[in-house]
Order: C-alpha cells, then structure tokens, then sequence
C-alpha cells in the first residue's frame, strides 16, 4: 500500500465535466494529494530543523548585535538566518495555498446546509463497496481520499446543529469567536422574513463559517500525519491499515500526532494577512474642496483623511493580525499531542471519525449494511462510555438509521394489498428525519428514472425490507418475494434488502441533476 499516491480519478465523466459538487471534491482530492506531496517534501527537505535552527538564530543575533552590532560576526548570523529563511517561507507559503483553498472549496460563506448534504450523499454513492466493481480493489487509497471530505462535510452540520441546540465550547478561544453567533442568527432570521428577499441567496453566520473552517483544518492537518516516512513505515508492516494489531495501532496515532503538529507549525505556519483596505467614510467631491476652501485649507484638510485613513487601516490590519495569532495559537494547542486541555474538541473529532469509518469501510470482510448497522454500533459505543453521549445522539439525529446516499428496497404502498405490487429501489435524499427509522427518499426504479422530482417522501417502516415486520407475508407476499428474487440477485445467495448505488443500479448518472 502506498498513501502518498491516493486514487484521484473516482467519478464518471460525465459528473466530473458538470459544473457542481462533484467537480468541486475532485477538485478538492487533486488538493489533497497535492497536500501529500508536501509533507513529502516537508521532510526530505527537513524543514522542521531549519525552523527551529532560524529560531536559535535569532538569540544568537541579539546576543552578538547587543555586542557589536556591525560586526562581521553579526552579519555571518544574520546572512544564515537569511538563507534558511529563503528555503522555510515558500514551502510554507506553497502548503498554507493549497491548505486554504481546500477550506475554501468545503467551507465558504456562501455554503448552504443542503452544501453539505450534497457531499455526504455525492460521496457515498461514488464508494465502491461491490467486489464486481473495477474499483474495489484501490478502495483503501479511494477511502483515503474521500473520509476527510465526508468527515468535514459531517462535522460542519453537526456544528450548525449543536450550536443551534445551545452549546457553548468550554475553550476560551472559542467562546470569543462565536460570541456573536447569536446576534448573527438573529440578524439572519430578520433578513429571512422579508418579502423582497431573493429566495435563491445563501445566509450564512460568519462565526459558524469560521468555526467550521477551523475544524477542517483540525481534521485535514491529522490526515497529512498519516504521510509521514514514520507513519508510512508503521503502516507498511502489515501492508493495510485496516490490518494492522492493536500495539501498531496505537503507535501509529501516537506518531501521527506528532507529525501532524510538526507540518503545521513547521510547515504551513500561519495564515497570509491581506492588506486591509478600510472604508473611506470622509469622501468629498473635487467640488466640494473648492467651494468651501481655500488651498491651504484643502491641503490641510487632505493631509488630516490621509493621516486617518493611514491609522484605520493600521488598526484593521493590527486587529486581523491579532486575530490570527490567536487562531494559530488556538491551533498549536490543539495539535499538540502533550496538551490535554481540549477533550471537548477531540471528542467531537472522534464522533465524526468513528462515523465516517463505518460509512467508508476498508474492512477485508465486506459488509453491505455496516453503513445502516453504524446506528445502532455507535449508540452502543456511547452508552458504554467510548463516545461522547450529546455529540453521538445529536449526529444520529441527524442522519437517521439511513444515511443520505443509502439505498433501501421499498414495496409500493398503494398496489401491495391485491398483489399486484412491486419492490421499488429508493435512495435517501435528506437529514433530519422526523423518525430514524423513515427517511425521506426518492425512488430510482427505472419507472421513476425521469419523473424522480415528484417521487420524493418518507418511507414508512412497515413497508421498508430493511426491517424485518415489512416482510411479514401479509405484506411481502409470495408473488412479492419471487418477483423481488427475480429483480435484484443476491450476491453469493446472501440476502441484502437494502442496497449500494454501485451495486447494479446507476444511480450516479442521475444524482447531480435529480437526486439533490
């Protein structure tokens, strides 16, 4: 197995040649390979000793400028520190660009909860589960690539959620930034209600979006610690992670940690500050000038707006600084390994993880349902304490039993009593549901293929094959079973009554257009 080289072409082309979310997440999987490549190169080229050798040399300058500060002793130190720099500041500069645009693809002002929705169920979908599909075989490598986008998309609705719900982070940094979110929400709620508000424009709370920003960082910066030559090494012991004993596996985070920390602080360092560029609230017309003063005093009356324009944008661009640092502090903190002090975050990090391995499996006893099973598997693991409760039960809220991009076998409801009823496929098309056990779907039998934007509404669980009461005979009749049998084959004689889109069903062909 080799990590550092993900598969990158996963999606038909006809979905990747449409302007949507998935042109977006290949986008975002080119950026993470090219992430890769940068912790590659973070430590072949030891930019981790550099940076800490340019800082030693800082001490060093001090200590010999308080002594002679033109000596050439000083000038040797400084013309080091010099270089070093010159070989630390673009490779930051290279992995800060592309980490950045990987934030702005998932997580922009302008993305919307149904955003998101579209890539938990776009990613599903476009996972191979099938041994039948050419694909199976690189589904390690494919899982590497998708689980930090399924993994941000997951943890920035579960942030919208338990923020709405009331929560309030314990972290000090946290606190601060979402300290308006509220007076956000209701500013947001007042703009909804207008009349004349473009239905089509997205509102979103620009300390949730920064929020949300910040956990996919927190989730894409572990990710690269797995690319490491150490966590490579560690993981080549057994050939797949999936493999791995428990001694190996506990290594294998321990030292993914560590590198994790070492290419953020050492190698991506902090965020580019912009020029700032305040809004200039004294503007007056030539015109003006000339009618009400005289030379002299128009200059003077200049040179007094230039001078106060100066101080605002330094105090703007002193505030964002400010900003920055603190965030780059908060994010230090948080990636060091040693520090103890943020079990909230890491306990809402792990709920996501533990999720998004069911639903991206790379077990080598493939299960067609362990996406369902997660349900009930993470609620165990809660209740005995492996998991945070709140975090847990809000998440499954949230997606249901059924997450979004699942397929389940349905028997239609209006033809099943006098038998001459059939089994329809379905796929899961929404959160939230108002029952877990009956998501909101939309059916993709091909009878419905070209009429799926009037076929979409909850499934009852009386009539869904997942559950074992919807196949009482009453219901499944005789006839019901053969035809299903006759329809959808079974792979090795086993019975599925749910299904993968892989699985096939192209369902792919129309999820872009119909599906969300």
């Amino acid at each position: 197995m080799n990590p550092s080289k993900p598969e990158v072409v996963m999606l038909s082309s006809n979905q990747a040649s449409s302007a949507t979310v998935t042109r977006q997440l290949l986008t975002v999987e080119k950026l993470s390979k090219a992430l890769t490549e940068r912790v590659t190169s973070f430590y072949e080229q030891g930019i981790d000793l550099k940076y800490i050798e340019s800082n030693n040399l800082d001490s060093k300058i001090l200590l010999q400028s308080k002594r002679n500060q033109h000596s050439g002793a000083t000038r040797e130190l400084m013309l080091q520190k010099q270089r070093l720099d010159q070989l630390i500041q673009p490779h930051q500069q290279e992995s800060r660009v592309i980490l950045d645009n990987i934030l702005h693809l998932l997580i922009n002002k302008k993305n919307s909860r149904r955003h998101f929705e579209i890539i938990l169920g776009t990613v599903l979908l476009n996972y191979p589960i099938d041994k039948s599909d050419t694909k199976f075989r690189n589904r390690i490598e494919i899982s590497n690539s998708l689980k930090p986008m399924y993994q941000s998309a997951l943890m920035s609705l579960l942030l919208d959620s338990v923020l709405k719900d009331g929560y309030q982070f314990k972290s000090q940094y946290l606190m601060e930034l979402l300290s308006d979110y509220k007076l956000e929400q209701i500013k947001i709620q007042e703009f909804k209600e207008q009349e004349f508000r473009n239905r089509k424009e997205v509102l979103q709370n620009p300390a949730l979006t920064e929020l949300q920003q910040i956990f996919v960082e927190v989730i894409y910066l572990k990710e690269m610690g797995l690319y490491s030559p150490k966590s490579l090494e560690i993981l080549e012991r057994t050939g797949e992670n999936n493999l791995l004993d428990v001694q190996n596996r506990k290594e294998l985070l321990a030292q993914s940690r560590l590198c994790a920390q070492q290419f953020h602080h050492y190698g991506v360092g902090v965020f580019e500050i912009p020029a700032v560029r305040p809004l200039d609230s004294t503007y007056r017309s030539r015109s003006f000038y000339n009618k009400k003063f005289n030379s002299e005093e128009r200059q003077q009356l200049k040179k007094q707006e230039l001078q106060q324009q100066q101080q605002e944008k330094q105090k703007a661009e002193r505030i964002a600084q400010m900003k920055e640092t603190a965030r780059f502090s908060f994010m230090k903190e948080l990636m060091d390994p040693k520090v103890k002090t943020s079990g909230e975050i890491e306990e809402l990090l792990k709920v996501c993880r533990v999720y998004s391995s069911f639903i991206l499996s790379v077990k080598t006893v493939v299960d067609k349902e362990l996406h369902i099973k997660a349900y009930e598997m993470m609620k165990k693991q809660s209740q005995a304490g492996a998991l945070n409760q709140y975090f847990t039960d809000k998440l499954l809220a949230m997606m249901g039993r059924f997450p979004i991009g699942s397929g389940i076998y349905v028997i239609d409801s209006r033809r099943h009593a006098n038998e001459n009823g059939s089994v329809d496929k379905a796929v899961v098309v929404g959160l939230n549901p108002f029952d877990a056990d009956e998501p909101m779907v939309r059916r993709v039998t091909t009878n419905y293929r070209y009429k799926l934007a009037v076929s979409t509404g909850p499934v009852s669980k009386a009539y869904n094959l997942y559950f074992a009461a919807a196949r009482n005979e009453e219901i499944f009749t005789e006839k019901l079973q053969r035809r299903f049998q006759t329809q959808y084959k079974t792979e090795d004689g086993d019975s599925h009554y749910s299904f993968r889109a892989n699985d096939a069903f192209r369902t792919l062909a129309i999820s872009e257009k119909k599906l969300w």
